[in-house]
């Protein structure tokens, strides 16, 4: 009954999306070719260049479902960590564990199949190891946000076979500025008392160009409608998560020399994250429900306490990274040759969880990422880049929590893009090879895995704005290292994990159709996509003494009825299958002002071959907004329907949905040479208790309820 229901809803939905924007069409006034006023609402039809893209391709002519997040529209999101800030993109939800951890979920997939980058190489931390490890990137520095749906691993490797989210800030400057000029930032949210104040600047001097950017938030415990435990003890506290505040600095400065064919730059950053881990107690973690079984997300994290940190009790992490970055491109360097970029980073990034005084388990990882593309002349008509990508990891770790062992990780790839246009026709050819080394530091125990992927896409446009257009691909992803070497309790999750040194690389056969429509009154997009995958590597529970029933143990690994759930790591074969629709009309665009109307839905399931739902899978969701601007006025109304999540994998608990609504407004106006953006935001208007079946915390943390928040922006 529940799936007749969503499939009814969607169908009225999609229906009712077509129906009022078809009128629209019909009837809205003409729309200008260029908006110039910049307090309105952007619907110019400029191309939006993704920086991620080696060819650095325009949005509507990569094959591959794109999407880009770009500042303005950013503005109107939740910027406290990047999966916050994403959730609400077509096909992508978050794996939150409170307000300073959250990765984005990418069509079911997350954890190490989804790569987080900042311009365009890894953030280099150790955030897919735990789902209560922070990624060490500030979403707030951001230029725009680009989100590749479906498998990246041909440009990005194996860990981006799920997907890639690239956080561009420009910390390294590619062009001398007109003029010096910059950005304040501040706001307060009362949802937990948040101050959050950050800064900009961009400058130059003869042919050398230098940026400089700051941030620091400080909040308190964030406020929910309820109590945070679906069953709430006697002594449960009502209204409040406790152990939820968060603590961020983040600095970085870059200098570039500009020269008449490339440039060559270096940045330097340090961020520095101290947080509390909402949502469990040491002494009472063998009592909550466990719902692990088949992890696909590979999100692990550490066993904490509920306690205010204030009284001593509660468990924190403290993240220090020291980053150092360089980029450069030189343009006709050789004959036949376009242009060669390079982009490489080094860090050394130290994870420390305590409670208290005491630290309990220490991660430091090292770690080199870099790449270098030749854009080659075109050949042919066929234009293209050769690449090749490099990462070198040292994992250190030491504590009674360290479940995975020190390890190290090599990893070289070489990859291949082609693209040609022949009329309305638009070809995509690309291939890779990586070859991955995993070592076992106390053993040196190794392990070795080839990976070969290819793809090819095509995209037909017809009509006035009108493209259709689909990618297919053969990819492989070798393990990580958590799932080779995994050894010892996890706490948060309350599971035991072992790891297999024998799992082979998965494969997957990956299907993308899409049907486009940009330009005029109307824009929208329909997506359908399959992942079937060989080899799908999940934790499944053991029962090693033939009872029937799935085995736990202490920390130690010894039997014990009120321990642990054991899980080991296994290979089966496992599909995704699903689809994503976004329409945005242009409801008005004359002196009245700018109203847009954006209606979207998102939907997939993950199950294994063998049987069974993939747990924490994104349930079915639908949403829409009004953003409306006139003169220096501009205000928004987004809604979001998360549906129940009863499609659940065994030792799994349903979800229930829950609706999102959020409004803003701001005023624009220009003082001397300055431009300000006063704004103010009301979030979670219903005060609904949302949880994300998504999350490992689910039953234990809810969503921040009702907040407002003020703040202001001020451009120089």
């Amino acid at each position: 009954m529940k799936k007749l229901e969503a499939l009814i809803g969607l169908i009225t939905f999609t229906g009712l999306s077509f129906c009022v924007c078809a009128q629209e069409v019909t009837n809205s006034p003409a729309r200008e070719s260029e908006v110039t006023d910049r307090t309105s609402i952007k619907t110019s039809l400029k191309p939006v260049v993704v920086t991620a893209d080696p060819l650095s391709g325009d949005q509507a002519d990569i094959a591959q479902p794109v999407s880009v997040l770009q500042r303005e529209r950013m503005q109107t999101r939740d910027l406290r960590n990047i999966g916050e800030a994403v959730s609400q993109e077509l096909g992508v939800s978050s794996s939150d564990f409170g307000p300073a951890v959250g990765r984005p979920v990418i069509r079911g997939l997350s954890g190490a199949r989804v790569r987080v980058l900042e311009d365009g190489i890894g953030t280099m931390d150790v955030s897919t190891i735990s789902a209560d490890h922070a990624v060490a990137a500030e979403v707030l520095f951001a230029d725009q946000v680009e989100i590749f749906r479906g498998s990246s691993a041909l440009l990005y490797g194996s860990g981006a076979s799920g997907g890639v989210v690239n956080i561009v800030n420009h910390r390294i400057p590619e062009r001398l500025p007109d003029e010096a000029g910059g950005d304040l930032y501040t706001h307060y949210n009362s949802v937990a008392d948040d101050f959050t104040g950050a800064f900009r600047l961009n400058a130059g001097a003869g042919r050398f160009a230098w940026h400089l950017d700051g941030m620091k938030r400080h909040t308190g415990d964030y406020s929910i409608p309820g109590y945070a435990e679906l069953k709430p003890g006697s002594d449960a506290k009502k209204g409040v998560l406790e152990n939820s505040d968060v603590r961020t600095t983040n600095f970085s400065s870059g200098l570039s020399y500009v020269g008449e064919r490339g440039f060559l730059g270096v940045a330097v950053s340090r961020f520095v994250n101290n947080y509390g881990v909402p949502g469990h107690d040491h002494d009472h973690d063998h009592d909550h429900d466990h719902d692990h079984d088949h992890d696909h997300d590979h999100d692990h994290d550490h066993d904490h306490d509920s306690h205010n940190h204030e009284q001593g009790k509660g468990a924190r992490i403290r993240q220090k990274q020291t980053r150092f970055d360089i980029k450069g491109a030189v343009n006709h360097p050789l004959p036949g040759v376009q242009k060669i970029k390079t982009r490489w980073g080094y860090n050394n990034h130290v994870h420390k969880e305590s409670e208290g005084d005491e630290v309990g388990t220490l991660l430091m990882n090292r770690e080199w990422d870099g790449r270098v593309e030749m854009l080659h002349q075109p050949l042919a008509g066929w234009k293209g880049v050769l690449g090749f990508q490099y990462q070198n990891r040292d994992l250190a770790t030491l504590g009674e929590e360290a479940f995975v062992p020190s390890s190290r990780m090599n990893s070289l790839g070489v990859f291949l893009l082609e693209r040609r246009d022949v009329g309305r026709w638009h070809f995509e050819m690309s291939g890779r090879f990586e070859h991955q080394r995993t070592k076992r530091k106390d053993d040196g125990f190794e392990t070795s895995h080839d990976a070969f992927s290819i793809s090819g896409g095509v995209i037909r446009k017809f009509g006035d704005g009108y493209s259709v257009g689909g990618d297919i691909s053969r990819t492989e992803r070798a393990p990580a290292l958590e799932e080779l070497f995994s050894n010892g309790a996890h706490l948060a999750t309350g599971t035991f994990e072992r790891g297999d040194t024998s799992l082979t690389r998965e494969k997957s056969s990956n299907f993308d159709l899409f049907l486009r429509k940009k330009g005029g009154s109307l824009d929208w997009t329909l997506n359908l996509f399959a992942k079937l995958v060989d080899d799908f590597i999940f934790q499944q529970e053991l029962d090693l003494t033939g009872d029937g029933l799935p085995d736990r143990v202490n920390m130690e690994g010894r039997p014990d009825e009120d321990g642990y759930l054991l899980l080991k790591y296994r290979q089966n074969n496992a599909n995704f299958l699903g689809m994503e629709f976004e329409t945005i009309a242009h409801l008005l665009s004359d002196r009245r002002g700018k109203l847009d109307l954006r209606l979207w839905t998102d939907y997939v399931r993950g199950r294994l071959s063998s049987g069974g739902y993939l747990p924490r899978m994104t349930p079915f969701r639908f949403g829409g907004a009004l953003d409306y601007a006139h003169g220096p006025w501009r205000g928004r109304i987004d809604v979001m329907r998360v549906h129940k999540q009863a499609d659940i994998a065994l030792l799994e608990t349903d979800t229930a949905g829950y609706t999102m609504l959020n409004v803003q407004l701001d005023y624009r106006f220009d003082w001397g040479k300055m431009n300000y953006n006063l704004f103010i935001r009301g979030a979670n208007l219903l005060n609904e208790e949302a949880r994300r079946h998504t999350s490992f915390l689910k039953d234990r943390a809810p969503l921040p309820g009702r907040s407002g928040l003020v703040g202001v922006r001020v451009n120089f």
